[in-house]
């Protein structure tokens, strides 16, 4: 570590600049994740890999790009399916993360044998993956939308309850005082004082989980959930061209509500 002595003589110590640290950091994580690819590819047939690209994004020889894209009208019901599960369990976990939320909250609770039990749960919860939550929803009710819809249920909660708790301890508590040395009850207190403070970004967590949603629900046909992944797993190794085509009207969903999710989120600001 250098030192500097001032005209006034005191003795000044630069700080270590730790951007040679991060960077050494960087680049060996960029070198290790060249090695395993390269140890990897060599498995890999990527000339297989781009004839099942081309077929993906192609009609078949017999068609055309009429009977390509036309494909996408049959895919209104799993498309519906995958949306009521995104939304839905995106809805109905982020309601039910509020009292949890409302609990984890040290300015709220005050009492560290509540809140933190609770956050250790909470944290427990979220390790579980999406995917295992799915298997486990379609071993207790069986294959069907209803499974898909408890496992994004889930991981909306989970994820919602820890963001929510943390904007809640963020929050100015004066309004919430003030109204408590009224004779205001705590749940009136917290309606009045604290709701109005949370509530825009409690809407823009909900859009963005939302998003999350409508991705991870793509892939749970794989486990029997429904929606656009049963689609794709049925297509896959045979009609390749119906993969190409479910991919590219799932990735448009995506982009229309990124933009109206963008815009409403903006209008939150």
């Amino acid at each position: 570590m250098k030192t500097f002595k001032l005209s006034s003589g005191a003795v000044v110590r630069k700080p270590f600049n730790k951007i040679w640290i991060v960077l050494a950091t960087i680049l060996l994580l960029v070198g290790l994740s060249l090695f395993f690819v390269l140890r990897i590819v060599p498995f890999f047939n990527l000339t297989v890999l781009g004839d099942i690209i081309k077929k993906m994004f192609s009609p078949r020889p017999y068609q055309d790009w009429g009977d390509y894209f036309g494909y996408m009208v049959n895919l209104k019901e799993p498309l519906f399916e995958t949306l009521f599960m995104a939304f839905g369990g995106t809805v109905i976990g982020s309601v039910l993360a509020i009292p949890v939320a409302l609990l984890s909250a040290k300015n709220i609770s005050k009492l560290k044998w509540v809140y933190i039990p609770i956050r250790a749960l909470l944290n427990l919860f979220r390790t579980i993956p999406v995917v295992l939550l799915a298997v486990l929803a379609v071993s207790l009710v069986g294959i069907g939308v209803l499974s898909g819809l408890m496992a994004i249920t889930g991981f909306s909660f989970g994820i919602m309850a820890k963001m929510l708790y943390e904007v809640i301890e963020t929050v100015d508590m004066n309004p919430y005082e003030a109204l408590e040395s009224t004779g205001a009850t705590k749940m009136q207190a917290i309606a009045r004082a604290i709701f109005p403070q949370v509530f825009p970004v409690f809407i823009s967590y909900l859009i963005y989980i939302f998003e999350i949603n409508v991705r991870a629900s793509a892939i749970f046909g794989y486990f029997g959930a429904g929606g656009l992944g049963t689609v794709i797993l049925e297509s896959a190794g045979q009609y390749y061209e119906r993969v190409g085509a479910t991919i590219i009207l799932l990735l448009g969903v995506v982009l229309i509500i990124q933009f109206i999710s963008n815009y409403v989120r903006g209008k939150l600001q």
